[in-house]
């Protein structure tokens, strides 16, 4: 058995960091399915901060909170969509928007793990992309007026 080196361990450190680097660069850009089949690209909802929310619709708090998110997405300044928690076809959530009333784009995702973000464990939970798609806040819990107000005010003091 050979020894090797520090130099040597940390050349292969290196090369290891670049492998990485180079696998997560061809990584494809997360992508989502609206309620019309068509698919779209998490690079293509970019140029503002996205806010994604999970819901499902037995749960009562977030079906409280669509009318603020969809108020959020009239506004323009932050990008916001829904992802349905349960299992559901393209069919399934146009149903859910006109049932439940929601104004804001329903999507599904393509593949979950690919996501800059994991699947929650509590409902509602919404994640706070920046302009890159890159996680910048996990918001869990029923947003209220008050909490969006303070996420925009956090927003609008950033650079």
């Amino acid at each position: 058995m050979r020894r090797v080196s520090r130099r040597g361990m940390e050349m292969k450190r290196i090369c290891w960091l670049i492998v990485a680097s180079l696998l997560g660069a061809c990584t494809p850009a997360p992508s989502f399915t609206d309620g019309a089949g068509k698919q779209i690209g998490l690079d293509q909802l970019g140029g503002k901060p996205l806010l994604v929310n999970y819901f499902a619709p037995w749960c009562a708090p977030c079906l409280r909170e669509m009318p603020l998110l969809a108020a959020l997405h009239r506004e323009g300044q932050i990008g916001v969509l829904a992802i349905s928690f349960d299992p559901a076809s393209p069919a399934d959530l146009k149903v859910l928007a006109r049932q439940y009333h929601i104004a804001v784009p329903l999507m599904i995702p393509d593949d979950e793990a690919n996501l800059p973000f994991p699947r929650p464990t509590v409902l509602p939970t919404s994640y706070l992309l920046d302009r890159e798609g890159k996680l910048q806040e996990t918001l869990v819990g029923e947003l209220d007026e008050q909490k969006i107000a303070a996420l925009k005010a956090r927003l609008a003091a950033q650079p």
